[in-house]
């Protein structure tokens, strides 16, 4: 299994590709869990070796193609599962012991730690990086806002922590859609609705609003069933949108959260952004490249407490990781500056 996805690193399958931003999709833009289950089985059928019936692939496709335009997918037609063979009744039973717990109070984390930065800065990779150390929780491409965990026990599935380096050396865009690699991933399905702090209007274009206390329980459920499953009490945490929350993380979780700002050059990140197709309005407006990383770098500047905060370079990063990544966590575990 190991050498199918090292291969599929470099060549992925395009069917597969579809069927992985499918079910990540779902979780994000849609609140109907037959979605879930649907993608969720297609997948894991895949990894298998079970490609799912044309009927089915255009159905995927018109789902993605429908949030690309929209932001919304469309309705479930329950035909699909039916002539897949799958009993979505069945699968909803099955997730019941891994839905989040409404009285069950979650515990704690020791340490959060907070990547933060503008889109397209390199926080996916520093992310990768600190959490191949093996000495944090975090979320991944498999976290469900539904059914936290359930994915991550799923024996298809193997998370990047046990694979060679080459997993590091290949563009986040490529490794987070490959069915059956489990890598660090944002989960914006649960930060959305617990913190929410922008409007998709379609593909990668965001409405930035100012952040709020949405579920908030959701959250700290998802990072107490992460902790709990990988066995580890602190958490490592990311997304670009973090630059937003930081005043609800400070809510929430107060003198245990750590922020690392990772920077790269302004004209970078708008060329990045445009590359990628990455789009924001603020204020009513679409901003250029150059004002959505000023919009997202002052953010950060002006909110993190600076007895709890560092910043690295992606330049820095690229150049030494070994030696940056070791004085983060040397950081990490000292006690915090005074002011």
């Amino acid at each position: 299994m190991k050498a199918d996805l090292l291969e599929q690193l470099h060549h992925p399958d395009p069917i597969g590709v579809d069927l992985a931003l499918f079910r990540t999709r779902m979780y994000r833009f849609s609140e109907d869990r037959r979605q879930y289950v649907l993608a969720e089985v297609l997948e894991e059928r895949f990894i298998e070796g079970r490609v799912p019936r044309r009927a089915t692939q255009r159905y995927v496709t018109a789902c993605l193609n429908s949030i690309r335009s929209t932001g919304a997918p469309p309705a479930f037609e329950p035909d699909i599962p039916i002539t897949e063979g799958i009993d979505v009744d069945a699968e909803l039973r099955a997730r019941r012991p891994f839905v989040r717990s409404g009285t069950e109070a979650p515990v704690r984390p020791q340490q959060v730690v907070c990547v933060l930065g503008a889109p397209r800065s390199g926080t996916s990779h520093l992310y990768n990086l600190l959490a191949r150390r093996g000495r944090f929780a975090y979320f991944t491409t498999v976290t469900c806002w539904a059914w936290p965990v359930r994915n991550l026990g799923v024996p298809q599935r193997r998370l990047f922590e046990s694979m060679p380096g080459d997993v590091l050396l290949v563009d986040n865009k490529s490794t987070r859609i490959i069915p059956g690699l489990v890598m660090p991933y944002e989960a914006e399905d649960v930060y959305a609705r617990a913190l929410p702090t922008y409007r998709h209007l379609a593909g990668h274009t965001y409405e930035i609003l100012p952040a709020e206390l949405g579920d908030e329980r959701l959250l700290r459920d998802a990072i107490s069933a992460h902790t709990r499953v990988f066995g580890r009490p602190r958490f490592l945490t990311k997304s670009p949108f973090n630059a937003f929350r930081v005043h609800q993380f400070e809510q929430l979780f107060g003198p245990i959260i750590r922020y690392i700002h990772i920077e790269r050059p302004r004209a970078q990140v708008a060329e990045s952004l445009a590359r990628n197709r990455f789009a924001f309005r603020h204020d009513g407006r679409e901003l250029t490249g150059e004002e959505a990383y000023d919009l997202f770098s002052s953010a950060i500047l002006a909110n993190v407490p600076r007895e709890r905060y560092r910043s690295v370079t992606l330049e820095s990063l690229r150049m030494a990781p070994e030696q940056v990544v070791a004085e983060l966590l040397a950081w990490i575990d000292s006690e915090p500056d005074k002011e």
